[in-house]
């Protein structure tokens, strides 16, 4: 994307609203519009045609009714309408910033807005975390990310994906394909119970853990892939991580209460 300044000039307005948007800006006492900004010429498009709608709708219109006309795009994260001497009336618009890929419905910004990209030739990154929520919204669903990621990277991880079921336990997913279960309460305390097991016990075996379960009072289980077999490993206490064990078993069960 790169920072390009568009005119929208009096003399083309016919090709999206007639006279209609013509007389809008000589009624604000303008002759051109400026949109200034670094978007692809999709989400540019998409600009000019929320602004000339609203110009070419009847009634007197002034710069909040562009500015909501913009924001209501949904992937403006602001946007900023003001009047210059002696006609021009001039348009910021910063973008939201995409942070994950939400539930293939479309992209979720580090906001937690959701977002719907025009296609167009720019592409969004190819390594966002996947984001999906049956219960919670966009909003709840990034500050469940937020609340691990930082965790997450302290320990030479990424989260791939975040995923909460209908029963809203969530489930992480690493860059590795690792599953941590989670759960629905005092996710960020099981997911430190989990890190604490992978930098003393399992970081140089993680290779050959199918899918963990967090939701242990004290500890987590581990389901291995070469034998499908749940191994029970106790998490130390948060001043001596050191003690952590592994314990093998089978046809564990969370202990306590589960979720």
């Amino acid at each position: 994307m790169v920072r390009v300044t568009l005119w929208i000039v009096v003399l083309v307005a016919a090709v999206v609203g007639g006279l209609r948007y013509a007389d809008a800006l000589a009624t604000m006492g303008v002759s051109r519009v400026s949109v200034e900004a670094d978007l692809t010429e999709s989400e540019l498009g998409q600009v000019r045609h929320a602004v000339a709608a609203e110009l070419a709708r009847p009634g007197v219109r002034g710069v909040a009714d562009v500015s909501r006309a913009v924001e209501r795009l949904g992937w403006v994260r602001e946007v900023r309408v003001r009047r210059e001497w002696p006609d021009n009336l001039r348009i910021a618009i910063v973008r939201g910033t995409l942070a994950a890929s939400w539930g293939g419905e479309g992209f979720l910004t580090t906001a937690g807005d959701v977002v719907r990209l025009p296609p167009d030739d720019g592409q969004p990154p190819d390594d966002l975390p996947v984001l999906k929520a049956s219960l919670s919204d966009g909003f709840q669903a990034m500050d469940v990310y937020n609340l691990l990621s930082g965790s997450a990277r302290d320990a030479g991880l990424r989260i791939a994906r975040l995923e909460e079921d209908r029963a809203g336990s969530w489930t992480v997913e690493l860059g590795d394909g690792t599953e941590v279960v989670l759960g629905t309460t005092a996710l960020r305390s099981r997911f430190e119970r989990f890190l604490a097991v992978y930098r003393s016990v399992l970081r140089d075996t993680v290779a050959q853990v199918e899918r963990i379960d967090a939701r242990y009072r004290a500890g987590v289980s581990v389901r291995w892939n070469s034998n499908v077999q749940l191994a029970a490993v106790h998490a130390a206490p948060e001043n001596n991580p050191s003690r952590a064990s592994v314990t093998v078993g089978h046809g564990l069960a969370p202990g306590g209460n589960a979720r």
